[in-house]
């Protein structure tokens, strides 16, 4: 059998800086380009209205045609604007917000605003040139342009709006544009676009607006796309957080029921045998066998009560608590391996232990805890392993492991417990199991989980050891890496964080964000009698 579960990735979000002003994805994008498309209709119905209005009015159509000319090319050009607009909508992928808009979306939004600024300056020198106070409509469009662009294609719309502007001005003072036509065609004209002094000032004034507004616009519209950045990363921790309390209240519901029929099962033979011994129904032959049958099965359950207890209390223990502990993990792994040496020896297994390089071997994570967690995995790999098969226990820091380890990555500071037995080795249907929603779920943590090979070999036990290993190693912010292979052993190796010599008391750090990656059979377990091991003790 041979799986590899690559650990799960994180995709940061975009880091762009306010100034970088990141354009929304295609769909949000094309949301803002139908509402900008459905803006201009209303301006051109707006516009025709007040022509009509104008003319019911006075009872003459005062204004030249060549307005209502630009009003029905804005509209033909928004209906084409609206086509262009919903083709490019098929067919686009859902992507969040944040994410930058692909090309045609980028160039349909610019061509917009640029054509728009064509048509608002046809519009003011129909309505007054440099004396039209529609002209402040080019910083109405300027904050469009920052919502829909990047900085440089809005700045770009800017200097557009500055030069059709300055043209249209000098158009007029130089007399190129002719004839003028006042805003309020029955006041007469001041005579402003031909004054030498207010032409400039009013050029300098509206170039002056435009990149203000640009400024402005780009610096509230990158704090917004931040603001929304955040609230996009809240909204993922909140969303991984929903589905780690579902599972978490699915593994629970779960382990209650299976702890209730675990614990039934010794209670109803001793209950049995009991009654037997009672009625006298067992012959005098067999009473003393009836009586240690009796006292296996409360063994049993005292043992499953007592791992079941240690289960509790590191569930329910404050996982802060690994912050500012620190465990001598070299001198603790040998205490707990001559604690064992006792069962090897029963077992007919032998027992090593060995460290790996040089330098402080220091983790955080609570003494008592790592000694249940290494207990545990001690206990199973001397178990599952037959008679003349070994245990080796390696001890050492990540970097060390380079090439046996590779999905942990060596930047990382751990300190690293490898324990390799040559045993039965894991089944492959204790690996995952397929969920109704059809996700694959790992199941070899899972209390009261045993595989069919511990079963069908008869190999006592509770099922509840890997499910202390995980808790604890979880709790201190460490990962596991688990290597098997069905009838040639199983290696665990737990990564704990390593103490840092620049940081004694590190800060919080999400003590639930461990990841557990099961490579059964795609990493080669470390090769037995290495130069570069330094051993500590040899049974």
């Amino acid at each position: 059998m041979k799986r590899d579960d690559p650990a799960p990735r994180r995709d940061a979000p975009a880091t762009a800086g306010p100034g970088d002003a990141a354009p929304c994805a295609p769909p949000a994008a094309l949301v803002q380009l139908s509402w900008f498309i459905r803006l201009r209709w209303v301006f051109v119905g707006a516009a025709a209205f007040v022509l009509v209005l104008e003319g019911l009015v006075s009872r003459a159509w005062p204004r030249p045609a060549g307005l209502w000319f630009v009003l029905i090319l804005l509209a033909a050009v928004n209906g084409l604007w609206a086509v262009l607009a919903r083709r490019a909508g098929r067919g686009k992928p859902a992507r969040g917000r944040g994410q930058a808009a692909d090309g045609p979306v980028l160039s349909l939004a610019g061509t917009q605003v640029a054509v728009d600024l064509l048509l608002l300056t046809a519009i003011v020198r129909y309505t007054g040139g440099v004396e039209s106070p529609l002209a402040i409509f080019y910083l109405f469009h300027m904050a469009i342009s920052s919502l829909l662009l990047p900085s440089r294609l809005a700045l770009a719309q800017g200097v557009w709006a500055a030069g059709l502007y300055a043209a249209l001005a000098a158009g007029e003072y130089l007399g190129w544009i002719a004839p003028h036509y006042a805003f309020l065609p029955g006041a007469g004209t001041p005579g402003l676009y031909a004054n030498a002094g207010y032409v400039p000032a009013a050029v300098v004034v509206l170039a002056a607006g435009v990149f203000g507004m640009l400024y402005f616009t780009q610096h509230i519209a990158g704090r917004l796309r931040q603001r929304e950045r955040q609230l996009s990363q809240v909204n993922q921790a909140l969303q991984q957080s929903q589905t780690a309390l579902e599972d978490l209240q699915r593994r629970r519901s779960r382990f209650m029921q299976t702890a209730a029929h675990q614990l039934k099962s010794p209670l109803a033979g001793i209950q049995t045998m009991a009654t037997l011994l009672r009625d006298g129904l067992v012959p005098a032959a067999a009473m003393r066998e009836t009586c240690e049958r009796i006292v296996a099965r409360c063994r049993t359950g005292i043992q499953q009560v007592a791992e079941l207890l240690t289960l509790a209390r590191v569930q329910e223990a404050d996982p802060r608590r690994h912050r500012t502990a620190i465990t001598d993990v070299r001198a603790a792994t040998a205490a707990v391996c001559r604690d064992f040496e006792g069962l090897a020896t029963a077992g007919g297994v032998r027992l090593s232990w060995r460290t790996l390089g040089e330098g402080d071997l220091a983790a955080r994570v609570q003494p008592a805890d790592f000694r249940d967690c290494l207990g545990n995995l001690l206990d199973n790999a001397i178990k599952y392993t037959p008679a003349g098969g070994s245990v080796e226990v390696t001890v050492g820091r990540l970097p060390h492991f380079d090439g046996q380890l590779g999905s942990f990555g060596s930047t990382q500071a751990y300190v690293v417990v490898m324990v390799a037995d040559t045993g039965i080795g894991l089944d492959p249907d204790s690996i995952e199991e397929r969920a109704d929603d059809g996700h694959a779920h790992d199941r070899l943590f899972e209390a009261f989980r045993r595989g069919n090979n511990a079963l069908a070999a008869g190999i006592a036990g509770t099922g509840l050891g890997l499910s202390i290993v995980r808790e604890v190693v979880e709790q201190a912010g460490g990962r596991i890496h688990v290597y098997s292979r069905p009838r040639k052993g199983t290696t665990f190796s737990i990564a704990l964080p390593a103490v840092q010599t620049d940081d004694p008391e590190p800060g919080p750090r999400n003590t639930r964000a461990s990841e557990i990656v099961i490579d059964a059979g795609s990493i080669q377990p470390p090769p037995p009698g290495r130069q570069d091991f330094q051993e500590l003790s040899h049974a």
